[in-house]
């Protein structure tokens, strides 16, 4: 594989100056009136519009030039959860144009300017992170799922698109059939930003899409609508049910396996990465890479 040259690339001003009332033209005459029919089709009891979602994600992902490149079956049972690894806010668009169906995010999300709205629009699941709450929140996704597809991040966070967290088994328990009901779907599906400009990707490269902790979402966003065309490889894997584990904490590390082995293949690296402004790293990471930890506590810098 030849390597690209780890320099960030520089976002280019009259792209940024040209693509941003591209985004909010793209918003007001596209996203809004979609978002008012799905409202209509809610108040009525149609179904959702989702292909003219996976347009308007189609058209985000357009303006800042990333490509999708989709292998594998999208699975088109009528209740499946894809289950898929998370490393920005782009995945949205990313993948939003690819499947008919709604996100599970956290709730803080409803609150972003922008994308809390564009997320409404899609009939997304916002769902908090008390404890207290989880047993109804699962409740709230087996019934969304009773009624269509859903996509959820299980790591919980975002990450610099070279490793995938630990995924978190207890939505999964959403995708236990009622009785009588055929079984749900589980997909994982894997995200990758591969290729900057025709060539492989650098990590610094790769930043400048992938969305992490302590990065500002304001500087970062504008950036990425200033830059050469990307390439973003989308890998459905074979779905599988909770029937064919012993357990749901069974059957997310298998998920979780599927997505890590699919994005290491795609970006061609042998082994997970992780950069040292990465926050924060879980428990899996700091156990199998202790000198990666210690590096980080020593405060140093990429």
């Amino acid at each position: 594989m030849n390597s690209a040259p780890d320099i960030a690339p520089q976002p280019t001003r009259w792209k940024i100056a040209v693509k941003l009332p591209l985004v909010v033209l793209w918003l007001l005459l596209v996203a809004l009136p979609v978002g008012l029919l799905n409202l209509i089709c809610r108040q009525v009891g149609w179904a959702p519009p989702t292909n003219l979602f996976r347009l308007i994600h189609g058209g985000l992902a357009a303006l800042f030039q990333i490509k999708a490149e989709v292998t594998g079956e999208i699975c088109q049972a009528p209740s499946t959860l894809y289950v898929g690894n998370h490393a920005s806010y782009l995945d949205i668009f990313v993948i939003g144009q690819t499947f008919n169906g709604s996100y599970v995010a956290k709730s803080e999300v409803a609150n972003w300017p922008v994308l809390g709205k564009l997320a409404g629009i899609q009939n997304t699941l916002f769902l908090t992170r008390k404890s207290t709450r989880a047993a109804s929140q699962v409740e709230q996704l087996s019934h969304r799922l009773a009624h269509g597809r859903m996509f959820v991040f299980p790591e919980g966070t975002s990450t610099p698109g070279t490793l995938v967290e630990p995924f978190r088994s207890s939505l999964f328990a959403a995708a236990a059939p009622a009785e009588g009901a055929a079984a749900t779907q589980i997909q994982p599906v894997t995200i990758a930003y591969t290729h900057y400009a025709g060539a492989p990707m650098a990590q610094s490269q790769r930043d400048r899409y992938a969305w992490y902790l302590p990065m500002a979402f304001g500087p970062h966003f504008l950036a990425a609508l200033g830059l050469q065309t990307a390439r973003a490889a989308i890998i459905f894997h074979p779905p599988v049910t909770l029937a064919d584990f012993a357990s749901r904490k069974d059957c997310a590390q298998h998920c979780e396996e599927q997505v890590r082995a699919g994005l290491l293949s795609a970006i061609e690296q042998p082994t997970e990465t992780c950069p040292v402004a990465y926050q924060p790293l879980s428990r899996r990471w700091r156990a199998l890479h202790p000198d990666t930890t210690a590096t980080k506590q020593a405060g140093a810098t990429p």
